[in-house]
């Protein structure tokens, strides 16, 4: 039996964040990290934008930054330059054990190769977990607080019955290759039947001739094997004008991501769940990197507070979860419903809305693929653009009654 202020289950970007806050604030934090190596095996592309990267501290050195951006339905594409660029690619890898070294220089305790099964239960409150190494070994470990950051598959959220886990998931299969004549500068989507029912195809470099190429589907609209897709679409790329020519894949990725948008809720009685566990990633692109950092730091501030006045009760930690609603909850709920209408699109529809994202500007096009829509770029944009005001009301009726349901 061990026993910590807090336990870490999951040694993702959110869980590595909140450890770090909790550890610089004194806390005594425990990290325990399933795999063998943080980061790997990658899970995700690592897309996300300058703008975040900077604000979380990001090295420039773990990102690749992008300067055109493509995106083509079966019949239409539109090309955004930007002189001065705002996206960007991570190195997922390094980024990861970047903040995990942050988080060990702060003082906290990383274990990897540890599993996090179940929770601890006391009158109700989670004062803990039991866990499993590689060998298969059992033990358990006791704390005043629990972070779920295990994913997907919110295993300790589940357990506690915080919330009943996911139904909708994003479903990727992606090769990292080593791509010697590769246009380094730009990013391209593919949607339509052909490469992409229910999501997208893609083309991420990362730097140093690597590209990440893929296919995402979502699972619960289709039922589709993205995997199936992927030689495809590496075949048939210069139909695209991506050019793949003696290209060969380095990694093999596959992952999921949940695509129903936040989960009922992310606290209970001596538990806080971060990133994707949550529900907190952005289902428009499927991108959750930088909203679990944010999720982390959120309740890493929270859960230090909590310690510090000895009440980690679901009322006192609901504090993270109104702070995260009231700071990121618009943007997400609507690009869950964005998500979830686009995802049965026909190749027609998807012509269409590859039009209607013609009718916006560079900068209002980075806004709309960032999950930025309440602010003000949104009004400029409908007004200067009839049939997108007319798309965009039949949308926001969808929200008034997702809202009200």
């Amino acid at each position: 039996m061990e026993q910590f202020d807090v336990v870490i289950a999951g040694g993702g970007p959110g869980g590595l964040s909140a450890a770090k806050i909790l550890a610089e604030r004194g806390a005594r934090v425990l990290i325990l990290e399933a795999n063998a190596e943080i980061g790997s095996p990658t899970r995700t592309t690592g897309g996300t934008f300058i703008r975040d990267a900077q604000e979380l501290e990001i090295p420039p050195h773990l990102y690749h930054v992008l300067r055109r951006g493509r995106m083509h339905s079966a019949h239409r594409v539109v090309t955004r330059e930007y002189p001065t660029p705002f996206a960007c690619i991570l190195n997922v890898r390094g980024v990861f054990q970047f903040l995990a070294e942050r988080a060990i220089a702060a003082g906290a305790k990383l274990r990897v190769g540890a599993t996090a099964r179940d929770t601890l239960m006391e009158n109700g409150t989670v004062v803990g977990v039991s866990a499993q190494d590689t060998r298969g070994q059992s033990y358990t470990t006791r704390a005043q607080l629990t972070i779920d950051g295990t994913g997907y598959r919110a295993t300790l959220c589940k357990r506690a019955g915080v919330h009943g886990g996911f139904k909708r998931f994003g479903v990727g299969a992606e090769y990292d290759m080593y791509a010697p004549h590769y246009d380094e500068s730009e990013t391209v989507g593919i949607v339509g039947s052909a490469f992409a029912p229910a999501g997208y195809a893609w083309t991420a470099p990362y730097g140093k001739r690597r590209v990440r190429v893929g296919v995402g589907i979502i699972h619960g609209d289709s039922t589709e094997n993205p995997a199936d897709y992927l030689d495809k679409f590496v075949s048939q790329a210069e139909k695209f004008n991506i050019n793949l020519k003696g290209a060969q894949p380095l990694e093999y990725h596959h992952g999921l991501i949940p695509s129903d948008g936040m989960a009922p809720q992310f606290v209970g009685n001596g538990i806080m769940a971060v990133g994707d566990a949550a529900g907190q990633p952005s289902a428009l692109l499927g991108e959750g990197i930088r909203w679990a950092m944010r999720g982390g730091i959120l309740a890493g501030n929270v859960a230090a507070d909590a310690l510090q006045a000895n009440d980690v009760s679901k009322k006192f930690l609901a504090r993270y979860e109104q702070q995260w609603r009231k700071t990121y909850g618009k943007n997400l709920r609507i690009a869950a419903i964005i998500n979830k209408r686009i995802a049965g699109w026909s190749d027609a529809q998807w012509d269409e809305g590859i039009e209607l994202l013609n009718q916006l500007n560079a900068e209002q096009f980075g806004h709309a693929l960032a999950s930025n829509f309440v602010s003000s770029w949104t009004l400029w944009a409908l007004a200067g653009n009839p049939k997108l005001l007319r798309k965009s009301l039949g949308l926001a009726r969808e929200m008034l009654f997702a809202r009200a349901n």
